[in-house]
């Protein structure tokens, strides 16, 4: 039975081949292709709304707050873009009233869309099916709010019957450990991804430049402190002969770049570049702890690449069903 549903998300992809939300794009893809009307609700330039993945959205202004490479390293660089965060979820709250009702609404992030919206845009009597998804960093921001402030927040969502969804297992027992009252709506699903249409090693390769014999490790990541790129690589460059190639942006590009002058820095790519840089690889290598159910993780693995990882999240169930995944405990 087809259903209008709202898809609520601080992060989608506001171009072709943007990496930004990817995992809600596909989500969206999902819902239209099961013939429903979904309506996307996204930060950004107050544009005609279009059509995307055979939905609708809605882009709403929010003075560059929200996007690459994470809304908590733009809010350091520039705290005063707080108030686009504010301005992007009083017009979300807004939209979603004046474009409703909608028989079920999925807010992707628990901060700011499961939280201050939803409970701005819907009442507690509200009949619309509601159901939060926590990726990973909001997760833990939630976690480290005050105490009577996560507890208040909890409240307005039980009030509203929502349900909640993490994707991965470690997350699920963060937020519970925090919140025990929310274990009765709570999920582990990961996120749905899309890898079809990657080019073979060989062509991948031959696309990006890579020498066809020598073997390469690839990191990709958003270029912040919590990511430990720096820590991965002080190790890769040890390894003689080893064609080391780094994909991502963010803050530290400029410094790990004159660290690692051997290393190969792409700087932000389209997706689906990233994904040929994947295919072409070797092995895939993330030092991050502060990860549930890493997506490039799991892109790697769907592309049959092998992955070395620091412990994090769920990858240690994940490597014992998985020879593909080598864990390195520090």
């Amino acid at each position: 039975m087809s259903e209008r549903i709202a898809v609520l998300s601080s992060s989608y992809p506001r171009s072709p081949g943007d990496a930004a939300g990817h995992f809600v794009r596909s989500e969206v893809e999902r819902l239209t292709r099961s013939g429903h009307d979904v309506h996307v609700f996204a930060p950004g330039s107050p544009l005609a709304n279009v059509l995307d993945a055979g939905a609708h959205v809605h882009w709403l202004s929010d003075r560059g707050a929200l996007g690459w490479p994470g809304a908590l390293p733009r809010l350091k660089d520039n705290p005063a873009r707080a108030l686009g965060v504010g301005e992007f979820a009083l017009r979300a709250a807004w939209a979603l009233r004046r474009l409703g009702p909608f028989t079920r609404v999925q807010a992707h992030f628990l901060v700011p869309c499961a939280w201050p919206i939803l409970p701005l845009a819907f009442g507690e009597g509200t009949r619309a099916e509601l159901e939060l998804v926590g990726h990973g960093s909001d997760v833990r921001l939630f976690c480290r709010l005050p105490k009577q402030l996560r507890q208040r927040i909890a409240r307005a969502w039980l009030a509203r019957r929502a349900q909640l969804r993490v994707t991965s297992q470690e997350l699920a027992e963060l937020l519970g450990a925090a919140n025990p009252e929310l274990a009765r709506a709570l999920r582990v699903e990961a996120s749905p991804i899309d890898v079809h249409g990657v080019p073979d090693r060989n062509a991948a390769r031959q696309l990006l430049g890579l020498p066809s014999a020598a073997p390469v490790a690839l990191i990709v990541a958003r270029l912040i402190p919590e990511k430990r790129v720096g820590l991965a690589l002080q190790a890769l460059t040890l390894l003689d002969a080893l064609h080391v190639v780094v994909v991502g942006d963010g803050p530290e590009l400029d410094a790990l770049s004159k660290r690692f002058p051997s290393v190969r820095f792409t700087g932000h790519v389209p997706r689906a570049e990233a994904l040929a840089f994947i295919a072409a690889a070797d092995v895939l290598v993330s030092a991050s702890r502060l990860e549930g159910a890493p997506t490039v993780v799991r892109e790697a693995r769907q592309l049959g690449i092998p992955v070395v990882a620091v412990v994090a999240g769920d990858l240690a169930a994940w490597a014992e069903r998985d020879p593909g995944i080598l864990l390195v405990r520090e």
